[in-house]
């Protein structure tokens, strides 16, 4: 689809940026001209379109006006990933492909890292010596970030611009990892801590600090707790974090274990096939993995009035890991909210073999191989492009993996330094021992 405004841009030269100038570069037909390649690879690409509950091109339509008399290129940008939103799924997402001429404007977040456990937010990491200095410490609780309470600022500037599938996504990603207090760095901001102790206290600065404590954290992290029962914590499967040969080197350690726990809450995935590598080594019989689709177009087709068509495929099982000794014995995994993408499909390569209970609270429910896409103008989206289900045929992209065992972390505990979930997963595995 065209709208009929961007026809009179369809030769432009790109040579206005979004965020070049900090102020309004676009103009309502290079506006015009964005929104209309976002909603036509959407039309081509995206997954789920033939699902949608609304015709999204009329929708495409009556924004056209609002979108284009934006008042500067940062409500632009935002009022797009508002309207992106609207399709309700989490590897769909429109974002800034450049960044100003200014270094100082740059989007970045405070250095440090958060987490929502029920309905507070905490640190989980600092980077930064200038914010330690003023007492920002892990298991610091946020309180108020520029005078609004932290649920009350995440769900009024975060919320409304993240991809989301589902709602328990949409309620605990905005308060994850760096996202809640993005903005530009200028940008000053008064933001209201309580330390571990009680301590009330308040840090004031802009978002251009150094990041002077970046101590490097492995991914893949593994201990033995008491009863001779390992913890193996995966907090990703990025290509930058995940080290196959760093697990190798941990696997000798984890087969002397009586029983397992694998921890992927608030992973929000990478690349998949190490999701499988990973599960390769639980499981000594041929895995099974989920069926998916894609969007599929064949212009012949088309001109013959063939209806929608889409590619399908079933993949083959996942083999047990070739040369190595396979675990065996009793395990658990743990997910939560911000269990995401592939850390799902693990989730469905773990639920196919049989091999243990889950354990935690729904995951975040979206995966599906996301395209990405130059819409012009310094301007970008990804676009989820694959349908899959689960290993017994199961939607769960918009639902989310559901534990066996429902377990919400308890704040007051994550604050004396312990952890429920896994203390839940330890008894329960202590029964299975026996």
């Amino acid at each position: 689809m065209l709208l009929p405004l961007a026809a009179c841009v369809l030769a432009a030269n790109g040579s206005l940026c979004y965020g070049q100038t900090g102020g309004n570069a676009l103009g309502a037909a290079e506006k015009a001209y964005v929104l209309s390649r976002f909603c036509t690879e959407v039309k081509y690409n995206f997954a789920y379109y033939n699902k949608l509950a609304f015709d999204f091109d009329s929708l495409c339509m009556a924004s056209l006006p609002s979108l284009a008399a934006t008042s500067s290129d940062d409500d632009f940008l935002k009022a797009m990933q508002a309207l992106c939103a609207r399709l309700d799924d989490g590897h769909t997402y429109i974002y800034a492909a450049n960044t100003p001429g200014k270094q100082d404007e740059w989007v970045r977040p405070f250095p440090m890292e958060t987490k929502r456990i029920g309905g507070r937010v905490f640190v989980t990491r600092v980077y930064s010596s200038f914010l330690e200095a003023q007492g920002v410490c892990e298991k610091c609780e946020i309180l108020e970030i520029d005078g609004e309470k932290v649920l009350d600022y995440g769900n009024r500037h975060v919320r409304p611009y993240l991809s989301s599938s589902t709602p328990q996504w949409a309620d605990y990603a905005p308060f994850g990892s760096f996202g809640l207090t993005k903005d530009k760095g200028t940008k000053v901001s008064r933001i209201t801590f309580r330390s571990p102790g009680g301590k009330v206290f308040t840090v004031e600065s802009s978002r251009n600090l150094s990041w002077d404590m970046q101590e490097s954290r492995q991914a893949i992290r593994f201990r033995t707790l008491g009863g001779n029962i390992g913890l193996l914590s995966v907090s990703s499967f990025q290509d930058f974090d995940f080290s196959r040969t760093y697990f190798d080197k941990l696997w000798g350690g984890i087969l002397e274990t009586d029983a397992l726990v694998i921890d992927i809450r608030d992973n929000g995935g990478g690349n998949s096939s190490h999701a499988d590598y990973l599960m390769s080594h639980f499981s000594n019989r041929p895995v099974r993995l989920g069926a998916w689709d894609s969007p599929m177009y064949i212009a012949a087709h088309a001109s013959w009035h063939y209806p929608p068509e889409r590619y399908m495929q079933t993949p083959v099982p996942l083999r047990p890991a070739s040369g190595k000794e396979i675990y065996l014995k009793p395990v658990v995994l743990l997910v939560n909210a911000t269990t995401f993408s592939s850390a799902e499909n693990f989730c469905v390569a773990f639920k196919g073999a049989r091999r243990g209970k889950i354990i935690g609270t729904p995951t975040g429910g979206s995966t599906g191989n996301p395209i990405s896409i130059d819409l012009g103008y310094g301007i970008g989206c990804c676009i989820c492009t694959k349908h899959e289900l689960d290993a017994d045929g199961n939607e769960f992209v918009g639902v989310g993996i559901r534990p066996d065992i429902v377990v919400e972390e308890d704040a007051d505990l994550f604050v004396q330094g312990r952890d429920n979930v896994v203390e839940k997963a330890v008894e329960y595995l202590k029964t299975q021992m026996k």
